[in-house]
């Protein structure tokens, strides 16, 4: 397929232009070895992602199901666990990136916040955080950063609703105008 080949093409091309940066650093034999504030020696990120489109990494809830007993308890189910099986945190990221509205280039880099990873979207215009275990003082980190949205899973509340009460209260004092659980 020519996707298939296109992949390919452009995986050497990177590879080639990794190798040549390596190529050019040795070269550099007088020159002090890089230090980490710098960013040199480190791979550039060359923004190379291949998708796939598929079904949505969230099993959809069906208003249309009859009013029965065990047809309800399933669908309230699905509300609990909701997250299909098998799929990795950039599936869910990435999903949630184009439901909020930004494209798939769009930068998106990962923060450690109260021992916690938040994936910060288009410079901290929209955390979107996937921990299974929310806590209060991850809360009050991400509000600190003062965005504009947030985005958590309804999971990480674990049914906490004073926490989740709380969040709500905090990103509302700190002037973020958007919170949502999916």
């Amino acid at each position: 397929m020519i996707t298939d080949i296109t992949k390919e093409r452009v995986r050497r091309v990177i590879k080639k232009l990794n190798d040549e940066d390596a190529q050019g650093s040795r070269q550099l034999v007088l020159s002090p070895a890089p230090s980490p504030e710098s960013g040199r020696g480190e791979k550039p990120d060359r923004g190379f992602r291949v998708f796939k489109l598929a079904e949505s990494n969230f099993k959809p809830w069906t208003a249309d199901v009859p009013h029965e007993a065990k047809a309800l308890e399933k669908q309230l189910e699905l509300h609990v666990d909701h997250i299909r099986d098998g799929r990795t945190a950039d599936d869910l990221l990435y999903e949630i990136l184009l439901k909020s509205g930004f494209p798939l280039a769009t930068p998106v880099e990962t923060l450690t916040l109260a021992g916690k990873a938040v994936y910060s979207v288009a410079g901290g215009v929209l955390f979107i955080c996937l921990e299974r275990e929310l806590t209060l003082e991850l809360i009050r980190a991400m509000a600190e950063k003062k965005t504009e949205r947030v985005v958590c899973l309804d999971e990480g509340f674990a049914g906490n609703d004073q926490l989740k009460a709380n969040a709500v209260q905090i990103f509302k004092t700190k002037g973020i105008t958007s919170f949502k659980t999916v």
